[in-house]
Formats: structure tokens, C-alpha cells, sequence
């Protein structure tokens, strides 16, 4: 009965811990057998990856909202199986971690241009911070962010935008997985809902689903991801001189 359970929650692109590790599934059954399950699975056991935990500075932000980070994830192997689409343009709020990702079929202004709007439609940050790419500084882009008041920042130190970056590691484990399970490397049709899949997730840093942060409940949020800031060593996330 485990088995069937863990099944249908591991390959259901509706349900928020399919094609996910332990942790995921682990909130959704109460299994004493989910990891023996998963050791099972090829399109687990292939694409798991160690986990490293590397000292970073944090970025502070206030609440939901405050700060975007975007970054590009490259797709171009899978190009010819996604009607010539090679890039995910890759959005994540900072402080919920909820995250979009659009196929564009290249980098141009307009491309970037067109993701952004897709994403603003559902909700906009105050500040959205990139690495140093050159795709996210074309005059279309930046004249979208002036309009919709949006302030753009780029960094090029040890943090970057490692928040964003370590969602494409997520999302990328999901859609190998999901590879490997129907042998395929087509996503174009499945993107939305892997990432549907993907925001109603268990987050262990803010300690609660997702997509249930909001405006009630970001204070709690916030305790939860920062704690005492006076007995921690943080960086708030500041404008310097040489950022864009």
C-alpha cells in the first residue's frame, strides 16, 4: 500500500513532491520505507546528487515581494525535442522562495522582455537582482523595469545570485528525474506543472509551503528564515558602488 502511495505522489505532476528526494515525499506519506522506495527508482538513484554545503553571506529582505532574483538556465541540449525552445528564463522571490520558469527560444531583448511580462502578471517585486549577463541589461528590458518601477541591481561577488541558482538545481534534479521515468527529453508540455508542482512545496528554511506565504504571515516567515539578526553574521542585500 506504501509502494502505491509513494507511486502515485512521486510520478503525479499535480502533487508537490513528484519527482522530488526524501524530504518532499517525506511530508506528503509517513513512511518508514519512502527512502528504500526511492533507492528503487532509477530515475532517482541516477540523478541524485551529494549534497554540499558551502558558508555563504545571506541576503536579507524584509518580506514577500522585495526581491526578485532571475538568472538563464541553458536547455539548448533538449532543443530539438521542445519545438526549438533552449532557454528557461528563471524568476524566485527571495524571501518565499516561489519561482517561475518561461521557455524562451533565445536570449534577445524581446525574449526577456516578453518572460518578464508573464511574470509580472502574477506578481512584481521591488527589486530584481541578476549576475552580470548581458541579456538582462538590453534597452527593452531595462526600460520594462523603469516603467514598472522595478530596481535592477547585478552582483559579482561570492553570493551572486546563488538563490536563484540553487533553484535551477532543484528544478533541474526534477526534470532529469522526469526524463528518466518516461524516457524522454521533451518538457515543453509539462514545464508549467513541474513547477506548479514545485511551489506548494514544504520549503525547511521558511518552514512552510511556498506558495502559503503572505502578507499575514511573513513576519513568522521571517523569524523563521533569519532569526535574531543581532546573533548572526548576515550581509543585507545593499547597492554598492559598481553595482549596475
Amino acid at each position: 500500500m506504501a509502494d502505491k502511495s509513494l507511486e502515485k505522489f512521486y510520478k503525479n505532476l499535480e502533487e508537490p513532491a513528484s519527482f522530488s528526494g526524501t524530504n518532499a515525499l517525506g511530508n506528503k506519506v509517513k513512511t518508514k520505507d519512502i527512502k528504500k522506495w526511492l533507492e528503487s527508482k532509477d530515475s532517482y538513484t541516477l540523478h541524485r546528487s551529494a549534497r554540499r554545503n558551502f558558508k555563504r553571506n545571506r541576503v536579507i529582505v524584509g518580506g514577500i515581494d522585495e526581491q526578485f532574483q532571475a538568472d538563464l538556465l541553458d536547455m539548448q541540449f533538449t532543443s530539438k525535442f521542445n519545438s526549438g525552445y533552449k532557454y528557461l528564463l528563471t524568476c524566485i522571490d527571495v524571501f518565499s522562495k516561489f519561482a517561475w520558469a518561461i521557455p524562451l527560444k533565445d536570449k534577445s531583448g524581446q525574449s526577456i522582455l516578453n518572460g518578464f511580462k508573464k511574470i509580472f502578471k502574477e506578481r512584481k517585486p521591488q527589486v530584481l537582482q541578476t549576475d552580470k549577463g548581458t541579456e538582462f541589461k538590453n534597452s527593452l528590458a531595462q526600460n520594462y523595469l523603469k516603467k514598472m518601477k522595478v530596481h535592477f541591481f547585478t552582483t559579482n561577488n561570492e553570493t551572486k545570485a546563488s538563490i536563484v541558482e540553487r533553484f535551477h538545481r532543484t528544478l533541474m534534479s526534477k526534470l532529469t528525474r522526469y526524463f528518466t521515468e518516461y524516457n524522454t527529453r521533451k518538457y515543453i508540455d509539462v514545464i508549467e506543472e513541474l513547477i506548479y508542482s514545485y511551489n506548494p512545496t514544504w520549503h525547511r528554511s521558511i518552514k512552510i509551503e511556498l506558495s502559503s506565504v503572505n502578507i499575514d504571515n511573513q513576519a513568522e516567515v521571517w523569524q523563521n528564515l533569519y532569526g535574531d539578526l543581532s546573533e548572526q553574521k548576515s550581509e543585507k542585500a545593499s547597492f554598492k558602488v559598481g553595482d549596475y
